[in-house]
């Protein structure tokens, strides 16, 4: 009996590699004699680059701007050949950088992803990835965009360094002093999500909340990213914001899709590719994955409902081991979803007993599943 513990990060509790050895040890206690892969996986947001640390092993280190504009040490990756290089935005302008008190879109900044880029160009690729999720952004990849050389215009000349706040004041771009690296480089972001930018399932309606943002603030951010995109319209006629993916990272997937001409995937079934997870998959008798929330909004795109999907595919059980659970939630390709938390415990409680909760639970999944009549799945 072979056995994937293939979760993604539980938010705010424990990373994907946590999570992934906690439910390793659950399955080690339920059968001994299993086999089991600890196989931490991310959707684009904090994590990829652990997550892909196979297909790029090399790390370089730089210090860039965290979404605040301080000065933070960060990391990206390059292949084995140097020629390809993985940025994870989180890196720079991640919600997990952060104090509670200090989140709030309308003052946060991407310019630190740009920073990422512009060193990667620097080690000379021809192909830059770039992860897309848990941002504290909502600037439309405008602050990434001004990292790179594009200026952004307002009534009394050029804008300085751009949030969430400003998007309101611009009156023109000007895209003539993009890194001309860019032109001779394939871009390509992996998104966590695959909303559009505006509208009721957009960047702003949906996620600014959870980034720290008031009712208020969406009404402002709304109105800053559609701003934004009829002026990237006059630059780039092309420009859609309600293609799938542009919403991704408070907007930075339509600023790399429109302003670095970068081509927008599922991040989360890019991730599964790399890894070779269908492969993986011949030889397993059940995957035990998980997230912290198990809600409405994963089916947007996040890492576990694609996994569901490739071992619906493949004939596959999977079990999700989440923090919190939608009851009525049904994503095919899931056998069954368990919320890990105990009843009525307090969120930080909760938290804080996430990684044994999540052995406990994989441990009596492990055993109920060893346990099923001879033959059956």
């Amino acid at each position: 009996m072979r056995i994937l513990a293939a979760p993604d990060k539980f938010k705010h509790c424990c990373d994907a590699r946590q999570a992934a050895a906690a439910i390793a040890r659950g399955v080690r206690d339920g059968a001994r004699q299993a086999e089991v892969l600890e196989l931490p996986l991310s959707d684009g947001g904090e994590g990829t680059l652990d997550a892909l640390a196979k297909a790029f092993p090399l790390r370089v280190k730089c210090r860039v701007q965290d979404a605040l504009g301080r000065e933070v040490d960060a990391e990206l990756a390059l292949d084995a050949s140097r020629k390809a290089a993985l940025v994870e935005s989180a890196q720079a302008c991640g919600l997990w950088r952060l104090q509670e008190h200090e989140r709030n879109p309308l003052h946060t900044s991407t310019f630190g992803v740009g920073q990422l880029v512009a060193r990667a160009l620097d080690e000379g690729v021809s192909r830059v990835v770039i992860g897309l999720g848990g941002s504290a952004t909502s600037d439309g990849g405008a602050g990434m965009a001004q990292a790179l050389g594009v200026r952004f215009m307002g009534g009394k000349g050029e804008l300085p360094r751009l949030t969430g706040d400003g998007l309101t004041r611009i009156s023109a771009i000007d895209a003539s002093g993009l890194d001309k690296r860019l032109r001779n480089v394939e871009v390509t972001a992996l998104c966590d999500v695959n909303m559009g930018l505006i509208g009721p399932s957009g960047a702003t309606r949906k996620y600014v909340i959870q980034k720290g943002g008031t009712t208020g603030a969406v009404d402002k951010l709304e109105l800053g990213l559609a701003l934004l995109a009829e002026m990237i319209k006059r630059v780039n006629p092309k420009a859609d914001p309600q293609d799938e993916g542009s919403g991704a990272a408070g907007g930075l997937g339509f600023g790399i899709a429109t302003l670095l001409g970068g081509k927008l995937q599922a991040g989360s079934r890019a991730v599964l590719e790399l890894l070779g997870f269908e492969k993986l998959l011949e030889s397993t008798s059940l995957v035990i994955t998980g997230e912290g929330s198990y809600d409405e909004q994963t089916p947007d795109g996040k890492i576990v409902c694609e996994v569901a999907r490739f071992c619906g595919r493949a004939g596959v059980p999977c079990v999700v081991l989440a923090g919190s659970v939608l009851p009525e939630l049904e994503i095919a390709g899931v056998t069954a979803a368990f919320e890990i938390s105990r009843f009525g415990a307090r969120k930080q409680d909760a938290l804080d007993s996430g990684t044994i909760n999540l052995q406990r639970f994989a441990r009596h999944v492990t055993r109920l599943f060893a346990a099923r009549p001879r033959g059956r799945a």
